[in-house]
């Protein structure tokens, strides 16, 4: 008989847009009877929307599914498509969904009742997985259900009914080895990408049509398509010689391209000016030999948060016996970044806060049909299923930046660290952590459905970075008492202050690490990765805003044998994370 076992799970995630916004197409389905238009003015509907208002409520009821898109009425020009559940009618214009809307969509975009989706790979953004990972905390519901005592005399101290409250949804991604920076923004805030070779790999250039882009879209029109206009072709968005942290720079795979309008292997991270408003530039990447692509990691006040695609397959291989889960809203609250000696550079994501969840299981046959009338149990959706092979499939042009990296992972014994402007070869452990205080928000507010009872949103505190090191006492040589040479005691002693106790002399100091990934003989594979973290953001501690790490503990302890070792404990301020490796396309 045929079971669930743990090793035959795939989780994977996407970006959201906007916090709950499931990432997932939906350009094939099976159409019902109904059909309507958005009326939202000339403002169209944002990523993010709970609700939407319509023209003709009359052919669309609750528990039924819509397509959210793709054409606006008349115009042939087909755009972002998705499917929600109606949760709740009101009145005679207004539908409220069971999930947050993922794409943006333009005033009179057409709206019909569905049946079913089609699996369609280009459709499938939750493809991403944040390294080799063997355990997840799965976010599944928590019901808070209030027992309520009711005086009378026949209760015998018992409660009288116990009453449905509030939910919450908390996971997380214990230690798993990176073999791409992927996951590490989240925690931090955005990623700019930009093509690097040793001569120009950019050619072709136009620039976007009336309107520009919108962050989640996965179409994008151009003034002319000139060369652009092939399916595979990379494409730079926003370009820059080098980025700031104001820069929107990204690169994605051209789908396919007519009249103008391209279809991306991914949603935009980013809005983007129109041409004649702005300066948003599209240019075609001319990939070959000794391109490589530079990955900057930029602290963000608001985080982007994340959907997770949870599929348990049985032994048997049996499609049809699949459990899908989808949580939505999830912020990375905590995480961290560490390696010790003989091992792998690691990270984890410790806690995820999360919105809410659907899932394809749609009947239940012990509840009424009242009940389930319509679409079946709470939070059923049409979904698609993504599984190994979603990810693994390279020779399909949407999913091939999506794939399981086939690169090494980093090794700690690739790596490098420096401390006050000194290299330190006798760094044994280290283990960064990021804390975002993130808060849960429970509001008053016009949410509808059974399985809708979470959190309205997240809210991001104040930001703590902490570090804890071991390192080696380095020779006595380099160690002499009476001469001038950094020491790490020294440096507890002056606790950052390199003058008077004002900025800018309390400055803290600077720290850089750096991974450098080795090659896989016979390929191009690693040649050029690595992962550099500079503390702070522009890798000089000066003071006032730039102040860099604070060292709060390194007793140097006697006991023991061997080398005398120190546990260092330390913050900082701010940082920056830049990867250079083979991929393209970061989430």
């Amino acid at each position: 008989m045929a079971i669930y076992r743990a090793d035959k799970a795939v989780m994977t995630f996407g970006t959201e847009a906007a916090q709950g916004g499931i990432p997932e197409g939906a350009s094939v389905v099976g159409d019902g009877t109904g059909s309507a238009l958005i009326d939202m003015a000339t403002s169209g509907l944002p990523a993010g929307s709970r609700s939407i208002t319509i023209s003709n409520i009359s052919s669309i009821t609750a528990g039924e599914f819509i397509q959210i898109g793709p054409e606006v009425s008349g115009s042939g020009v087909f755009r972002n498509a998705e499917i929600r559940r109606v949760e709740h009618v009101e009145g005679t214009t207004k539908l409220h969904l069971d999930a947050p809307t993922a794409f943006f969509h333009p005033d009179d975009t057409t709206i019909t009742v569905v049946q079913s989706t089609t699996e369609t790979y280009s459709d499938k953004f939750m493809t991403f997985i944040p390294g080799v990972y063997e355990s997840i905390d799965v976010p599944d519901p928590e019901m808070n259900i209030e027992p309520k005592y009711l005086l009378g005399t026949s209760s015998n101290r018992n409660f009288y009914r116990a009453y449905k409250s509030s939910q919450s949804y908390s996971g997380g991604v214990g230690s798993f080895t990176l073999l791409n920076g992927w996951p590490l923004r989240f925690p931090i805030g955005k990623v700019t990408t930009i093509a690097k070779a040793n001569s120009s790999p950019l050619t072709s250039k136009t620039r976007l049509a009336t309107g520009g882009a919108k962050k989640g879209d996965y179409y994008i029109t151009v003034v002319s398509d000139t060369d652009i206009d092939t399916a595979g072709d990379l494409i730079a968005i926003d370009h820059a010689d080098s980025p700031v942290s104001t820069s929107t720079c990204e690169v994605r795979r051209v789908v396919s391209a007519a009249s103008d309008v391209i279809r991306l292997n991914y949603p935009l991270q980013f809005d983007h000016d129109a041409a004649g408003s702005g300066t948003t530039q599209v240019q075609l990447i001319t990939e070959g030999t000794g391109i490589h692509y530079q990955h900057d990691i930029w602290e963000t006040s608001d985080l982007d948060t994340v959907s997770w695609n949870i599929l348990l397959r049985d032994s048997g291989d049996t499609a049809d016996n699949d459990i899908i889960r989808r949580y939505y809203g999830g912020m990375i609250g905590g995480a961290s970044i560490s390696a010790s000696e003989e091992g792998m550079l690691n990270m984890s994501w410790d806690s995820i806060p999360f919105l809410g969840m659907n899932h394809n299981q749609a009947d239940h046959t012990g509840v009424s049909e009242e009940y389930q009338a319509d679409q079946g149990m709470p939070g059923f959706s049409l979904i698609q299923t993504i599984d190994d092979t979603d990810i693994s499939d390279t020779s399909t042009v949407s999913l091939k930046d999506r794939a399981y990296p086939s690169t090494n992972p980093y090794f700690f014994s690739e790596g490098t660290i420096s401390m006050f402007g000194e290299t330190f070869a006798r760094v044994s452990d280290f283990n960064i952590s990021i804390d975002n205080s993130v808060e849960s928000r429970y509001y008053l507010n016009a949410k509808h459905g059974k399985l809708n009872r979470g959190p309205s949103e997240h809210r991001e505190g104040a930001r703590s970075y902490n570090m804890s090191a071991t390192l080696a006492l380095p020779d006595s040589i380099d160690a002499d008492a009476t001469s001038s040479n950094i020491t790490l005691f020294k440096e507890l002693l002056l606790e950052g202050d390199y003058g008077t106790n004002v900025a800018p002399n309390h400055k803290g100091f600077d720290i850089s690490l750096t991974f450098t990934r080795g090659k896989i003989a016979g390929t191009t594979l690693g040649a050029s990765d690595s992962i550099t973290i500079t503390i702070p953001t522009d890798g000089t501690a000066s003071g006032k805003t730039d102040q860099g790490a604070f060292i709060t503990s390194a007793t140097h302890n006697i006991g023991g044998s061997g080398i005398l070792s120190v546990d260092v404990n330390m913050f900082f301020r701010n940082m920056k994370i830049q990867i250079k490796d083979s991929a393209p396309l970061y989430p």
